[in-house]
């Protein structure tokens, strides 16, 4: 699942890039998603979880954790699927943005693993449980 795993390299950076600022400078970005510049701690908690989502991601493309693949799919279609109506429902077109970004990665992500499915497996996932090589 070598194509699949790379896609997880483009939800890090996403991740990435919207987490540091959010955390540390969130009043930079949220303008952007037409809420007001705030001292709030959710803004950087939302920041810190990025940065979290960007860290499992790293993690799965690191140690090549191929069971959590379908799950990060199906996670970030629905983060796609709620930018999505939170951007028809008239919120700033930020939204469409962050959707398409989420979404694009959803595609790719959705592609690899359909093309690479039984193919590319670890051959300690054919093998009976317990018995491992």
């Amino acid at each position: 699942m070598t194509k699949t795993l790379r896609w997880q390299l483009y939800v890090s950076f996403y991740t990435f890039c919207f987490g540091v600022p959010l955390l540390l400078v969130p009043n930079v970005i949220i303008p952007h998603f037409g809420f007001e510049p705030t001292q709030e701690p959710w803004i950087r908690l939302v920041g810190m979880f990025l940065l979290g989502l960007c860290y499992l991601s790293t993690t799965v493309y690191k140690k090549r954790i191929v069971a959590l693949l379908l799950h990060s799919i199906i996670m970030r279609s629905g983060f796609a699927f709620v930018f999505f109506v939170l951007a028809v429902s008239g919120h700033p077109p930020f939204f469409y943005l962050t959707a398409a970004i989420v979404g694009l990665g959803v595609v790719g992500s959705s592609l690899a693993y359909l093309s690479e499915r039984g193919v590319d497996e670890p051959a300690m996932l054919k093998q009976p449980l317990g018995e491992h090589a």
